[in-house]
């Protein structure tokens, strides 16, 4: 059934097995990582802070990133691809709005990894945050070094792809096989992860979440 249904249209099947998997991703990390107990609106909070070292990546000015980005502000991180056809951007303009109505100043940053280092080069990246919200913080890495970042925060990913009329899923630390070209889709988590201006991962947003209820926590965070 599965062979029929991708040789009548295997885009809207990956698509179809993407959206499943982004969907399942978000659920379960949320079971695994998070209480659902919390005095805040939406946000779900660690029951202890994780601190954030030993990473290197680079940010969408093409320069080395490490920790200390997240030092000294309150940060939003959001892990996604720019070829995203709808989610991605569903996200990242509620998190602009965010920064609008939090004044946009240097209290809260937004930080959007692609983990589609592939296709999301540096000027790729700059482009797309830019044309959401100019504070908005691209980084990019290399598989492996994704693959470990994102693993701290517990944001699991992969990509799906159809080679020889077969679903094929690679995943997060695996380079993109050759063949496939630049035809995939990528499945990631849906979360958006709190790191505080310590440089701890405190906590998460998870979907569905309204920009009054992200605004509300964040305020209250913030001791605003």
């Amino acid at each position: 059934m599965l062979k029929t249904m991708i040789s009548k249209n295997p885009w809207q099947v990956l698509y179809t097995i993407a959206i499943a998997a982004s969907v399942g991703l978000g659920i379960v990390l949320g079971m695994q990582h998070f209480s659902a107990a919390s005095p805040l609106t939406a946000a779900q909070m660690l029951p202890e802070p994780k601190p954030l070292t030993g990473f290197i990546l680079e940010n969408h000015r093409g320069e080395m990133a490490s920790e200390n980005i997240f030092r000294g502000h309150w940060s939003l991180v959001f892990f996604g691809f720019t070829s995203c056809p709808d989610y991605c951007p569903m996200e990242l303009q509620k998190l602009a709005k965010l920064l609008n109505r939090m004044g946009a100043g240097d209290e809260l940053q937004v930080v959007f990894v692609s983990v589609d280092p592939e296709r999301d080069g540096q000027e790729k990246l700059a482009s797309y945050v830019h044309f959401f919200h100019p504070q908005i913080i691209g980084l990019r890495g290399s598989n492996v070094e994704l693959a470990s970042f994102a693993n701290f925060f517990g944001a699991a990913y992969d990509r799906s792809a159809i080679f020889n009329s077969k679903v094929l899923s690679i995943p997060a630390g695996i380079n993109m096989p050759v063949e496939v070209g630049e035809q995939y889709q990528v499945n990631h988590s849906t979360r958006v992860f709190m790191v505080n201006p310590a440089g701890e991962f405190v906590g998460s947003f998870t979907s569905p979440y309204s920009v009054k209820d992200m605004l509300f926590d964040m305020q209250k965070l913030m001791g605003r």
